[in-house]
Parts: structure tokens; sequence; C-alpha cells
């Protein structure tokens, strides 16, 4: 009976299936965006880099730096926020899960 059922519906659920599927890439490939604090780490370099030759200010450099160390600190905050919540969705209470991400930056 069941079997016969999954034959029938087979036209209607391949679709929506694929779209899921579809959809589960494009948030994966979102999240893994949102994380990456790798062009974070080299505008830094490249500010230091750009304030060394001379080409932007003391002041310039400051301003863009502190840009800079807010988004690595906003995400590292999502990174802390995913893994309280996985945390929370296999049950484990924060406490004694010892969830920390250390990035060595912000406060």
């Amino acid at each position: 009976m069941f079997l016969l059922d999954d034959l029938l519906m087979l036209p209607l659920k391949l679709p929506v299936a694929g779209f899921n599927w579809v959809m589960r890439q494009i948030q994966t490939m979102a999240d893994e965006e949102l994380l990456n604090d790798q062009p974070w780490k080299e505008r830094l370099i490249e500010l230091q880099m750009m304030l060394e030759v001379g080409d932007i200010t003391e002041e310039e450099y400051a301003v863009q730096e502190a840009q800079v160390f807010q988004m690595m600190r906003e995400i590292r905050a999502r990174r802390e926020e995913i893994a309280r919540q996985n945390a929370a969705d296999r049950g484990e209470d924060e406490a004694e899960s010892g969830i920390g991400i250390y990035t060595g930056y912000g406060k």
C-alpha cells in the first residue's frame, strides 16, 4: 500500500525534494560566506600596508581598522550563536557543552 502511494506521489515529491536540496545548498553557501572572516583579515593587512607606504593617514587607518574589527566581531557573534543553536538542538545545556570560539580578537 505504501509503495503504491510512493509511486503515485513520485511526480509531485521529486520536484519538491529537488527544490529543497537546492535551497539547502544556497543556505549552506550563504552561511559559509557570512561566517568567513578571511576577507576581513586580508583587508586589515592591506590597510597596514597602505599605512606603511603612506597611501592613507593614521586617522583614515584608525577609522577603517575599527570597521574591520567590528565586522570580525559580528562574524564571531554569528558563529557563537550558531554553536548555541546547534547545542540547543542537541539538547545540551550551554554551561555543560563548553561552547566558545576563541578567535583572538575583540571582547
